[in-house]
């Protein structure tokens, strides 16, 4: 006897439920080490539900990608913020440091006048 296929309701708030559930769990976890199987699983033991079947699989799948996404402009953007704060630190130390000898020059140009 074949077994038939139960078509999955999906509602909005469940759908919400769902990615809400994955986010929180990708946050707390190390992003080296959380899979999207392990992040499914997670959240299906969470909210007592198979995420395994579709439609679900593909809900919990677009969250993660949307979580990656997300954490991969934010790691770009800080890096650009960093490297411009270093490009700046460099260039006020040189900047600063070549103040430093014109003010020593023209001391020392006083002091050989007086």
């Amino acid at each position: 006897m074949e077994e038939e296929a139960r078509e999955v309701v999906m509602d909005k708030d469940l759908e919400k439920k769902i990615k809400e559930t994955v986010n929180k769990i990708l946050e707390r976890s190390s992003l080296f080490q959380i899979t999207e199987v392990k992040a499914r699983e997670e959240a299906s033991s969470e909210l007592d539900l198979d995420l395994s079947r579709d439609p679900y699989k593909l809900i919990v799948r677009e969250a993660v990608e949307s979580f990656i996404e997300k954490a991969i402009a934010t790691i770009e953007s800080e890096m650009g913020k960093r490297h411009t704060q270093i490009v700046q630190d460099v260039e006020g130390v040189s900047d600063q440091s070549a103040k430093k000898k014109k003010k020593k020059k023209k001391t020392s140009k006083q002091d050989s006048a007086a």
